[in-house]
């Protein structure tokens, strides 16, 4: 019984420690374009887990997960259990993110930087805060599978979230050159890994 109870502690340490260990893609540009974010003809509002999401624009994206960490308490964790700090073109080659770090808590970003290696306006420009909302099970699946420094494709909405309860989230529209502390709230149709 103990042999068994030290193997299970061991495996579940080792799916851990896997799952927290980030992909490493050697040196160059990983993700060359920023997201593609198009304005969408009027679209019904719809109702998930309670809630109610409004689309706003639709976004279709390949880009580097800098950062992603998963939710399980907090109120927004019900409609959506990762976020992630994403980057493209420059902000997608490990030579430049070795020397930025961004942290990610409480659903807000912060960037840390030590000599940064390209112009502070470019990790603004080419890095930002997105909040995954599956729209199916498989897509959430993936998006659990998700580790610092995949590669993703995909395709989405942009959405509002209001609920009865008084819980609400208003998505950010335009990729901007500033910080942006809000980030975008994304009900993900496609999702591909890389």
């Amino acid at each position: 019984m103990v042999k068994y109870l030290v193997f299970c502690v061991f495996v579940a340490a080792g799916y851990i420690v896997y799952t927290n260990f980030p992909v490493n893609h050697g040196p160059g540009i990983t993700a060359k374009e920023g997201p593609e974010i198009k304005r969408l003809t009027w679209q019904e509002p719809f109702s998930f887990k309670g809630a109610t999401l409004t689309p706003k624009k639709t976004i279709e994206a390949e880009v580097r997960i800098i950062k992603r960490k998963r939710y399980f308490f907090d109120s927004f964790s019900r409609y959506s259990p990762v976020d992630a700090v994403i980057g493209w073109n420059q902000l997608s080659d490990e030579r430049n993110l070795d020397y930025i770090f961004f942290t990610l808590d409480d659903r807000n970003h912060d960037v840390d930087l030590t000599r940064p290696p390209v112009e502070v306006s470019t990790i603004y420009q080419e890095s930002d805060l997105w909040h995954f909302i599956p729209s199916s099970a498989s897509v959430e699946e993936q998006l659990k599978q998700l580790r610092d420094g995949h590669v993703v494709k995909l395709e989405g909405l942009l959405v509002d979230i209001e609920h009865d309860e008084g819980f609400g989230y208003q998505t950010a529209t335009e990729v901007s050159g500033r910080y942006n502390d809000s980030g975008f709230a994304i009900w993900v149709e496609k999702f591909h890994i890389r």
